[in-house]
């Protein structure tokens, strides 16, 4: 009976994931200037400079904040304080632009899946808009 209590609240925590996470900001002018995602071996992420304060607002409005916190605690998803420290940029990157891959291929985040019963949801940033993402969380103590 628990675990079909666990499964039920698990099924109902995804749809509010998948209710929060979303919001594809359609019609800004960020992304009309931002390039569109490419293939992660065509494009060199080392050279890509971040926006911290486009970052914070791509957080927000990608609804990032419906699953995580910074130095909040956790919530559906990880706190993601600390995190530029604990995992490397391009590992981040990859996580932010194609979860689905990385939960498929990649061990930590197979264990986070496992961990919070929820898989983070791909929000649709290109590379540029990873960088803006990951300057922000730098820049908050990450």
């Amino acid at each position: 009976m628990d675990r079909r209590l666990n499964m039920i609240g698990a099924t109902v925590m995804m749809l509010f994931v998948a209710a929060a996470c979303g919001g594809s900001g359609e019609g800004s002018a960020d992304e009309a200037e931002a390039p569109a995602v490419t293939p992660a071996e065509a494009i060199d992420i080392s050279t890509l400079t971040g926006d911290a304060a486009r970052g914070e607002g791509l957080f927000a409005s990608r609804g990032c904040i419906g699953c995580h916190t910074i130095g909040g605690g956790r919530l559906a998803g990880p706190d993601l304080e600390g995190v530029t420290e604990r995992r490397e940029r391009d590992w981040i990157f990859a996580m932010i632009i194609n979860p689905d891959s990385m939960i498929k291929n990649d061990e930590v985040a197979r264990e986070l899946f496992a961990e919070y019963m929820t898989a983070m949801l791909s929000v649709g940033v290109n590379h540029q808009e990873a960088a803006d993402l990951h300057a922000y969380l730098e820049g908050s103590g990450s």
